[in-house]
């Protein structure tokens, strides 16, 4: 019983260095954006935030082929998920740029509730989508709820070319996308 403990608190500890790697790699990819003030910093993007959001609708009603009908019962669903979405991720991430920068300070204790508290992000974060796949159902076909996370995937890597495009365009270094086709999804200024 004590050698399980004691694997049990190797394997914790060794999932919680993997995400923390894995943080500290992403903090350091979204550092490199951080720098690019010249016209495209969070003030300029929250102006954008009305633009990004029509041309999300825009792209999902499209290349989702979504009816009238469809569109008034998919919006209010997906954008209540994309939050709930959004905010177990933003929490994960704290927890776990917190853990990162704490853990020398940490007891295993607290090392074990950050772990389980990572679990459960994940684990609420699977069943949101499972609820959500359940209600959407009533709302779309089949074959247009397997293209709504095509779509989802098409829509962040636009997204990400073009930034990637404003990036090299101010002279500085971006993520190389997977292909060269640039596509503008409408926040030129």
């Amino acid at each position: 019983m004590r050698y399980m403990n004691c694997y049990n608190m190797k394997m914790k500890r060794l999932l919680l260095t993997v995400m923390i790697a894995f943080v500290a790699g992403a903090a350091a990819l979204n550092g490199q954006g951080q720098g690019y003030g010249q016209g495209y910093g969070q003030g300029a993007m929250r102006g954008d935030t009305e633009k990004l959001t029509a041309y999300k609708i825009a792209f999902f009603t499209r290349n989702l082929d979504l009816t009238p009908e469809e569109a008034e019962k998919f919006w209010p669903l997906y954008n209540d998920y994309s939050a709930r979405k959004s905010k177990l991720q933003t929490d994960r991430l704290s927890l776990m740029r917190y853990t990162a920068q704490n853990q020398s300070n940490m007891s295993e204790g607290e090392i074990s509730s950050a772990a389980e508290r990572l679990m459960q992000s994940f684990s609420d974060e699977s069943e949101l989508v499972v609820t959500f796949n359940e209600s959407i159902k009533k709302v779309l076909p089949p074959a247009k709820i397997i293209r709504l996370y095509h779509v989802e995937n098409q829509y962040k890597q636009q997204l990400l070319r073009e930034l990637n495009q404003r990036r090299q365009g101010s002279g500085q270094q971006g993520m190389r996308g997977r292909g060269s086709q640039v596509v503008n999804p409408g926040l030129e200024q």
